[in-house]
This record gives structure tokens, sequence and C-alpha cells, in this order.
């Protein structure tokens, strides 16, 4: 586990985050690194002195059928998957303006859930997700992580997690290897962590 880094990035957190102002944290990687562990650990040590939200990208992502991954590669399927302006627009934007927004989260399996989240701009916002750190989103995020874990691991862990299929996760992994690869994610981060130690 990553402890000693996260009480950095944590430290560090304190001494850049305004009261009047939002911070936002991108925690990046490919599907299965360990994101959601850093991110439920950073958000334990940051939230005892700020109010903290962690927006799951997994709310987001659109499921490409067996037509679409044969047709779609490189910006066209992680546009498919992901909607980087959109999420920009309706999500990032107001929120680093200040304002308090709501979506309702898409389920990989069941479509669009008939609760709302609500979000607050103010504290700090943890992006917990692939893509999160895409370039078009950087301009918006004040720090940013990696989570950079052998692919083996990340397939064994993707394979492992409860779901009717797992034909989709090929095509995932060409496409944010792709993704990662031409926007040179891992050396425009701030912190890279060893996910194979989450």
């Amino acid at each position: 586990m990553w402890l000693e880094q996260i009480q950095r990035i944590a430290k560090l957190v304190q001494t850049r985050i305004q009261e009047d102002k939002l911070f936002v944290i991108a925690v990046d990687g490919c599907g299965g690194a360990g994101k959601s562990t850093l991110c439920q650990a950073l958000a334990q040590q940051v939230e005892l002195w700020a109010p903290t939200q962690v927006i799951k990208l997994d709310d987001f992502y659109r499921p490409l059928n067996a037509q679409q991954q044969q047709q779609l590669s490189r910006l066209e399927a992680q546009q498919a998957y992901f909607s980087t302006q959109t999420f920009l627009k309706q999500m990032l934007m107001p929120l680093t303006q200040g304002l308090s927004i709501s979506y309702k989260p898409y389920a990989w399996l069941d479509g669009e859930s008939e609760f709302e989240v609500r979000l607050h701009g103010r504290g700090l916002v943890i992006i917990d997700g692939v893509f999160s750190y895409s370039r078009c989103l950087r301009p918006w995020v004040d720090m940013s992580v990696f989570i950079d874990t052998p692919l083996q691991l990340r397939k064994q862990r993707l394979l492992a997690r409860p779901q009717p299929s797992t034909d989709w996760v090929p095509h995932w992994q060409q496409t944010e290897a792709w993704h990662h690869q031409h926007e040179d994610t891992v050396t425009a981060v701030d912190f890279v962590l060893d996910g194979a130690k989450a």
C-alpha cells in the first residue's frame, strides 16, 4: 500500500487548497490499476480538514456493442466510451466556477440510474477514472496522479469483477493504451504510483 505517498499528496493539497476555490485532483491509469483504492484512501486523509467529494468516471462510461468495437478505434473509440467534452462542459467547468451540479449515474450494465448525485463547487474533488487527466481536462485540474500497473495484473483484476461477460476487456484495454500513449499521460502527471502495491 502507498500510505507514505498518499500522506505526502494529502499534505501538499493542504498547503495549496484555498477556502473559496475548488481544488481538483485527477487520478488516472488503466482499468484495474487500483485508482479507486487510492482515491478512497486519499479522501479519508483529506476529509479530516476539507470537504471532499469523489467523482467516479464509472458513472459516465458507455459500453460499446460488438459492431462498435469492430468499427471504432483510437480517438473514436475513446470518445464513444467517455466524452471528455461533455464531462468538461457539464461537470468540471461548472464545479470549478463554484456552482453546484447534479447528475444521474450511468451503470455499465443497467443504464441510467433513477437517483441523482449532487456535487458542490468547493473543497476538494477527486476524479477517479480512466481518461480523467485527458489533455482537454488538464487546465481545470490542480494535481494529477497516474497509477502504473502491469497489464497482466490489470487484466486479472478486470476479469475478476462480477459481470455477465468479459468480451469488452480487450477492446477497452487497446483503447486506453492508445489514449495514454497518445496523450503522454505518464509524463504529464505530477505523481506516478506503483499500482501493484495497491
